[in-house]
């Protein structure tokens, strides 16, 4: 049984976009709203995203960036707090929290596809290179 959930896990990292979709499809059977069910698939799955460019980029260069990962995230949240006050005055930290969220989805998307054609045409390179 624990095997199983190791299996689903990895493979869950490793093609986060099946767990996008599969997010996706629960959520609309079980809310019958599209909008909604998007927005809870990239709230759920951009964890799942990160991961999978963190083991990208170690897999491409070998190199550990946990801490830009971080960093990333701490810059992107000041940012879009100093936004925030200066739009309405006030903060909700709940929507702030929401909006940095949604923004990480939104580059380690990008990113994971951008990184997942490079180290495939990298690797073909490297293997007719010879």
């Amino acid at each position: 049984m624990s095997e199983v959930i190791v299996y689903i896990a990895a493979t869950l990292v490793t093609v986060p976009i099946l767990g996008l979709y599969a997010v996706y499809i629960i959520a609309v059977k079980s809310t019958h709203n599209k909008i909604f069910s998007l927005k809870l698939a990239v709230d759920c799955t951009t964890l799942l995203f990160m991961v999978a460019v963190y083991f990208i980029i170690f897999q491409i260069w070998n190199v550990n960036l946990t801490w830009l990962f971080v960093l990333f995230f701490l810059i992107t949240g000041v940012a879009f707090t100093l936004l925030h006050w200066k739009l309405y005055d006030d903060i909700n930290i709940q929507k702030v929290m929401k909006g940095v969220w949604r923004f990480q989805f939104f580059v380690f998307f990008l990113l994971y596809f951008l990184l997942l054609l490079f180290g495939i045409f990298s690797h073909m390179y490297a293997y007719a290179k010879g």
